[in-house]
């Protein structure tokens, strides 16, 4: 018997991690089997399911992201979470969808563990999920338009801008308006500003406007300085001072000229 399978079919806990620990990079069907197995397992640990799911999608032969897919349709939403967690390791359009499909689940793990698998797929979501993302900016979920914020502002992709403002002065949710805020931040458009500032001036929400702020920070329009000292100054909210001190203080160590200028383009 191949010594991946002995250490996964042992009972000793310690035996089994190791095993998970090398079965990533086998090619044994059996392995895979095995993993699925495990994954499935309520007598196991949820840690080692998960490190047994994570294995699962680092494997690269047929059938082991097969298992991962399948689990997400036998409708139990610990084996859901598990699978979004490997689907983490597997870059492909399939995955894609199926983790942002996931991001409408009913159960807020799920959702945040396929949040966290989209973000360690920047290419794949950049590639194929602009405009399943797009459209979920408008799901009347508000658990699902703020991952779903975040995650498109990782992309970069500047058909993301116009729904993130619409979505910071409009959503009656302030989670969402804080996630829109962020994205925007990292999105790295200086049509962003004015908005952004109409947030941290105006917006009820302490973790928007500090937000806001930290958003603020990472655009660096020529009058961030002054817009973050404002915040410090008069902000009512001790978290929204700090955070625009944290981002007035790496602005001052960027110093001018340390990262390219986004809005050089308006000169």
């Amino acid at each position: 018997m191949d010594a991946v399978i002995r250490l996964l079919e042992s009972e000793d806990p310690a035996d089994r991690a190791e095993g998970i620990s090398r079965a990533g990079a086998s090619s044994d069907p059996e392995v895979a089997a095995r993993l699925a197995g495990l994954v499935r397992n309520d007598a196991v640990a949820d840690a080692q399911r998960q490190a047994a799911a994570q294995a699962l999608g680092a494997m690269s032969v047929s059938g082991a992201h097969e298992s991962l897919y399948t689990l997400l349709t036998e409708g139990d939403a610990r084996l859901r979470g598990f699978a979004a967690l490997g689907l983490g390791r597997v870059s492909s359009q399939r995955t894609v969808h199926v983790l942002l499909a996931l991001l409408a689940d009913k159960v807020n793990t799920v959702r945040n563990l396929a949040e966290r698998s989209l973000l360690a797929l920047p290419d794949a979501v950049r590639e194929h999920g602009i405009e399943p993302l797009l459209a979920m900016l408008r799901h009347p979920v508000p658990l699902t338009r703020s991952p779903a914020a975040r995650v498109i502002g990782l992309t970069g992709d500047p058909r993301a801008l116009s729904p993130l403002l619409d979505l910071l002065s409009g959503d009656s949710q302030w989670l969402v308006r804080m996630w829109a805020a962020k994205a925007l931040g990292d999105l790295g458009l200086p049509a962003a500003v004015a908005p952004l500032t109409r947030a941290l001036q105006r917006d009820e929400k302490d973790r928007v406007r500090a937000a806001a702020a930290e958003a603020i920070g990472k655009l660096r329009p020529p009058n961030a300085a002054e817009l973050l000292r404002a915040a410090c100054e008069t902000d009512p909210d001790g978290g929204v001072r700090k955070i625009a001190a944290e981002a007035l203080h790496a602005l001052d160590l960027a110093g001018s000229g340390a990262a390219p200028d986004p809005f050089a383009a308006d000169e």
